[in-house]
């Protein structure tokens, strides 16, 4: 009995060495060969001076050249209570455990099987009442033998699936530091701007009190007084307006730091300036590009996901392979219970083929094929789209550069005419109209220099989240983020 056995499992042994030699064969489908080649440019078309340029090897905490504690302080608190963040970090979370589901298939499936029960067989079926104990106790094995590289295509998938989300998180990262940023700058720019709004109120009053005094005098008539009256009212209006847009732009960082609107208004309400342009600024050359943004990371592994995608639609066409097993015991009564004569066992292949499905396989493969089409496509824009977005950041600050030393000359020039035009409208040399050009015009050149300051920071922001800034490759996203910004 026992060569018996011994013959079996001899034969059984050879069959599992048979079938994992076979396992070595290629996986059907396509192999991926990485991204697609694309034209690079060795530089940049807009280029900053030469002595605004440094090389660097680490773009993480961008934000720290701007020198600014509340802003590093808001992006430390974002980096672990934004709620974006906590979901992309959720969907890493997510595909690290598929992939440990996917990845479980290329090692046997082991399952415990136990039944004990007291049965009673019929009378009227057999001829006598019997009723007995019944145990039966045993280990089900189940292993895809690989063939056609259905699992392993799988694996490469989950795998690439996994690699784009931790890029996809990467990416909602550097786009809400960018955010924080660009919000932070807005808010300071609003309360330079009503800063100046306000100095204008004061201007605007004591030109009245001069005008109302040459009335009083009887030296102009009365429309001076309305004029002046309503050059004043005019200026007042515009301090509700920078009020309510300093409150909407609190209100978006607290959103954005997952806090309640309007928690942030009194820490923000003392304005700090706005922040001082870097005096050097990294600018990476376009291959480094491809490296350094999540976006482009994540197309590429997404790629690279829908090339396994295709091999799996093509090993469904293949017959795919099992090793089952079994064995165990399976006793009547009590007396004979876990002994070899009540000892079962089994061990073999098993196929399963799909020969008739009317071209459904096929038109998978099609759908499959399209989308991979699809990823390259989608990869090759995201890349153009980043050397768009790199060149018009270059381009928009170097021009933002030249404007702001131009009003900077013409908000001095703009002072100096209004303190000669006022003097020699009090000594009754020019009539009104004259003044409230010159006030004009020097309100609206000091607003405009607030927002170009303002728009050279903002250029900065967005130059260095199109360069993708923000992220450390060592670093691999957890739920424990707290320390990393």
């Amino acid at each position: 009995m026992n060569k018996i056995i011994s013959n079996a499992c001899s034969k059984a042994f050879c069959q599992t060495v048979i079938a994992l030699l076979l396992v070595s064969c290629k996986a059907v489908g396509p192999d991926y060969e990485g991204s697609p080649e694309i034209e690079i440019p060795d530089n940049w078309n807009n280029q900053l001076n030469s002595e605004s340029v440094e090389d660097a090897n680490n773009q993480k905490q961008w934000w720290r050249l701007l020198d600014d504690p509340v802003l590093n302080n808001l992006i430390s608190k974002a980096a672990v209570d934004n709620l974006d963040a906590k979901i992309a970090l959720s969907r890493v979370e997510e595909a690290r455990a598929n992939f440990g589901i996917v990845e479980a298939a290329k090692l046997p499936e082991i399952d415990a099987v136990g039944d004990v029960a007291r049965k009673s067989k019929s009378q009227s079926a057999s001829g006598r009442k019997d009723t007995d104990n019944y145990t039966s106790i045993g280990l089900d094995l189940s292993w895809e033998i690989d063939i056609f590289g259905y699992v392993r295509r799988s694996i490469e998938a989950a795998d690439a699936q996994l690699d784009a989300t931790v890029e996809s998180y990467r990416d909602v990262m550097v786009i809400l530091y960018a955010e924080i940023a660009k919000n932070y700058i807005a808010l300071r720019t609003s309360q330079e701007r009503l800063q100046f709004a306000l100095e204008n109120v004061k201007s605007q009053k004591d030109t009245l009190i001069i005008v109302n005094a040459r009335h009083e005098a009887e030296l102009i008539s009365e429309v001076d007084v309305l004029q002046s009256e309503q050059n004043l009212a005019a200026a007042q209006s515009n301090i509700h307006l920078f009020h309510a847009q300093i409150n909407k732009l609190s209100n978006s960082l607290a959103v954005l730091l997952g806090k309640n609107p309007g928690t942030l208004y009194m820490e923000l309400k003392e304005s700090h300036g706005i922040p001082h342009v870097p005096e050097k600024t990294v600018v990476k050359v376009p291959r480094e590009i491809l490296r350094q943004r999540p976006d482009i990371r994540e197309a590429e592994r997404r790629l690279a996901q829908e090339t396994a995608e295709v091999g799996i639609a093509t090993a469904e066409e293949y017959p795919r392979f099992h090793l089952n097993g079994t064995f165990g015991y399976d006793a009547r009564g009590s007396d004979s219970q876990l002994s070899s004569n009540s000892r079962y066992w089994s061990f073999g292949p098993n196929f399963r083929w799909n020969l008739f499905d009317s071209g459904a396989l096929k038109s998978a493969i099609k759908v499959q094929d399209a989308q991979l089409e699809q990823a390259r496509v989608h990869y090759e824009k995201t890349v153009l789209v980043a050397f768009e977005e790199v060149e018009n950041a270059i381009k928009s600050y170097k021009e933002e550069k030249q404007r702001n030393n131009s009003l900077k000359e013409s908000v001095s020039a703009a002072k100096k005419v209004n303190k000669i035009t006022l003097a020699r409208y009090t000594s009754g040399l020019i009539d009104f109209q004259e003044v409230q050009d010159a006030e004009r015009v020097i309100f609206f050149q000091e607003d405009e220099l607030a927002q170009s300051n303002g728009n050279l920071v903002q250029y900065i922001i967005q130059l260095y989240k199109a360069m993708g800034g923000g992220w450390d490759e060592t670093e691999i996203p957890t739920k424990d983020i707290s320390n990393k910004v």
